[in-house]
């Protein structure tokens, strides 16, 4: 993570010059084209000065298209328009996406590729732990971008206590600022955000595990199923040849790449 940290932080500058374009950018439809989306989410994803969409997550993506016998590049977008736009479009692939219930039959799906703990957490002085979730509503303040399945969550278990911007990183200067008490959000990012801005680890803490969930390339429904099936086979003997683990190794722990690395 150390080696991480210092890369990002060369790009992060560069990263916030070029966020108010992709917040405005609209995908292009190539009827008939895999199109393969991403979000700004480091570790797994981001970008470099020059444009390119990068992090061990993505360039696993990227070997696994190669091998697939993709040609598309991978395009990052702000979550909920690269998310609108597999839903309504044709032939695109948005990854990393939380595969959940209510999102079962929207998309077909390949992987997982990652698994992760999200939780609710809030700056360490603040830091007390919560016996459920009932507890959270009478918190000040929850951010979670928006299109993100732990603001889906919280909306649809009810809470009005939500800000909901349009990228993660925006939750976490609002709970810096100290403009919301919690953050809905993973472990991975959480460390990998507070990075971005030179912070530890620990500045902020878990104070109640929301879930666990396993992550999954999604395509939307037009995309045909022998590219679906493609696509998984490739995955697979990615993941038992090591090709996964490589490029995941140094960023994530032993534990989470384990976790996603067994084929059914």
């Amino acid at each position: 993570m150390a080696v991480y940290a210092r890369r990002v932080c060369h790009v992060f500058l560069a990263t916030l010059i070029a966020l108010p374009a992709l917040a405005f950018a609209e995908p292009q439809n190539t009827l008939g084209k895999l199109r393969v989306l991403t979000e700004h989410s480091p570790p797994g994803e981001y970008q470099e000065p020059s444009g390119r969409v990068t992090g061990p997550t993505a360039e696993m993506v990227r070997e696994l298209m190669r091998r697939a016998g993709e040609t598309a590049e991978i395009e990052m977008h702000p979550w909920k328009r690269g998310y609108d736009y597999a839903l309504s479009s044709q032939q695109v692939a948005l990854f990393e996406t939380t595969r959940t219930r209510e999102r079962e039959k929207l998309f077909k799906w390949v992987g997982p590729i990652k698994r992760i703990s999200r939780g609710l957490y809030t700056l360490e002085e603040n830091a007390q732990p919560l016996d459920n979730l009932e507890q959270a509503r009478s918190s000040t303040g929850i951010c979670a971008y928006n299109g993100d399945s732990s603001a889906d969550m919280l909306l649809q278990n009810g809470f009005d206590n939500l800000s909901l911007p349009t990228l993660p990183e925006q939750c976490l200067s609002m709970l810096l600022h100290k403009r919301v008490e919690m953050w809905a959000t993973s472990d991975i990012e959480k460390d990998a955000f507070l990075a971005t801005v030179g912070l530890p680890p620990v500045t902020i803490k878990r104070v109640l595990e929301l879930d666990i969930r396993e992550l999954y390339i999604a395509f939307s429904l037009a995309t045909p199923d022998s590219t679906i099936q493609r696509w998984q086979r490739v995955l697979d003997e990615m993941k038992r040849d090591g090709t996964l683990a490589k490029f995941y190794r140094g960023t994530y722990s032993d534990e989470q790449i384990e976790a996603v690395s067994s084929v059914e």
